[in-house]
């Protein structure tokens, strides 16, 4: 689920491409109309998508049934190239999180003069309304040397979106998600920046000469999105068993909700924050866990957010397992038996600290934009302003591709970070003073 600040799914809209047994598509498309009130007219298009999706086909390029494709990590997204009917190549994120295959309307999609077919009500995680988006059939998508063909996608026109005000916030083209999570394995190579999809009967392309360093975590998969048991020590109170989606368009560690389990409480030392998903505002409390373990693998001492309204908690799930830990490992993504496979990265991995500085900043054709900025933060002494643009840090100019870079420094140990911004058309330069955000509060509040 693309999360934005950081939440973005297409929860219950997209249908297993596997073929499906004589009732499973009637089986979801009822459980489509109970959880979004479908009207006469949205369940034939909804009938329509689940059919067209349930029929596609694919093919490979090489005899091997396997191919491989670099990737950026932009925002803590894994941007892939695919090609969408022909098209030149298109920046989508590969996301485990999203039930279908959706495209962003961006500046190159709309070269694209898509053919739409209906209507239907998508929802994510949110407080707010949900949007509407637009069905597209006869939808082909090539990743390297493989092609879906036949698909019917979802199109997410720009005031769909709560968190792109403008063309130039729009950053990726697409996402591709369950029709090829469900149909190939699919391994993330973070240590040679490569994705590479299989057939399930072939092996992953790339495996490692020490197979011992592999562990491997079951997976549930439930409504076509992957699920797994992890371990979270809080620190207050004992370690929990939670049920997480696997969501590598989540660009967080952790997002829990503690209104799913009796077992998860409130933090008491925290600080607000706000985030945005495709239905509306998500506040939430940001702490720092003792630990997390997968597998045998244990990270300490991660910021988590514990929403408070309109977190994740689909399919019976605490919360969600996000890109900010997934790209720790390299990883094997593998429906067909049920599991995830996973091996330390050997790229150094930067540390994961808290913000400290209040920005909330998302990518931007200009730079990065700021979205939100917190009370009484030092980004708000400073005089910044929501929309304004930051175009370089420590004297480095801010591009999509060190975005991450910039806000590891505002959550860094630094006593200040250098900013260049533009506001209202004038360029200002400044420290930005850090500062630690975190407050004990009463846990009652």
């Amino acid at each position: 689920m693309l999360y934005y600040g950081n939440s973005f799914e297409i929860r219950q809209t997209s249908m297993n491409t596997a073929k499906p047994t004589l009732n499973r598509p009637l089986k979801q498309l009822l459980a489509i109309a109970s959880a979004l009130l479908l009207g006469g007219c949205q369940l034939v298009d909804m009938a329509r998508f689940s059919f067209a999706n349930a029929s596609a086909t694919h093919q490979w390029l090489d005899p091997r049934q396997t191919t491989s494709v670099p990737f950026r990590l932009v925002d803590n997204h894994i941007i892939l190239p695919v090609s969408v009917n022909g098209s030149a190549p298109l920046d989508f994120v590969l996301d485990s999180g999203a039930a279908a295959t959706v495209i962003m309307d961006s500046r190159a999609t709309r070269a694209l003069h898509l053919q739409m077919a209906g209507e239907l009500s998508v929802s994510g995680t949110g407080t707010g309304p949900h949007p509407t988006a637009r069905i597209v059939p006869g939808v082909s998508t090539t990743v390297g040397g493989l092609s879906l063909d036949g698909q019917a996608a979802i199109f997410l026109p720009l005031d769909a979106v709560p968190f792109f005000n403008e063309l130039d916030d729009v950053y990726f083209d697409g996402v591709i998600g369950a029709p090829f999570f469900e149909r190939f394995t699919i391994e993330i190579d973070h240590d040679q920046r490569l994705v590479s999809f299989s057939e399930p009967t072939v092996t992953a392309q790339r495996t490692r000469d020490d197979a011992g360093d592999w562990r491997e975590v079951a997976l549930q998969i439930d409504a076509a999105l992957p699920y797994l048991t992890a371990r979270v020590d809080p620190g207050e109170g004992p370690p929990i068993t939670l049920k997480l989606l696997v969501d590598t368009g989540f660009r967080g560690t952790l997002s829990l909700t503690p209104s799913s389990s009796d077992e998860l409480s409130q933090p008491t030392v925290y600080f607000e924050s706000v985030s945005q998903g495709l239905s509306g505002n998500v506040p939430s409390r940001v702490a720092v866990v003792n630990s997390l373990s997968l597998a045998s693998y244990c990270l300490r001492d991660l910021p988590v957010r514990y929403a408070q309204a309109g977190g994740e908690s689909q399919n019976g799930a605490n919360g969600i397992l996000g890109n900010e830990v997934l790209q720790q490992f390299n990883l094997v993504f593998d429906y067909a038996r049920e599991r995830l496979l996973l091996a330390p990265s050997q790229r150094p991995a930067p540390p994961v600290e808290a913000d400290r500085s209040g920005l909330l900043i998302r990518p931007h054709a200009r730079g990065g934009v700021v979205r939100r900025i917190a009370p009484d933060s030092s980004a708000q002494a400073a005089g910044l302003q929501v929309g304004d643009i930051i175009t370089a840090f420590d004297g480095t100019a801010v591009t999509p591709d060190n975005i991450g870079e910039l806000k590891r420094a505002l959550s860094s140990g630094r006593d200040t970070v250098s900013l260049c911004w533009q506001s209202a058309g004038a360029q200002h330069c400044g420290d930005l003073a850090l500062a630690s955000r975190f407050r004990r509060r009463p846990a009652t509040s």
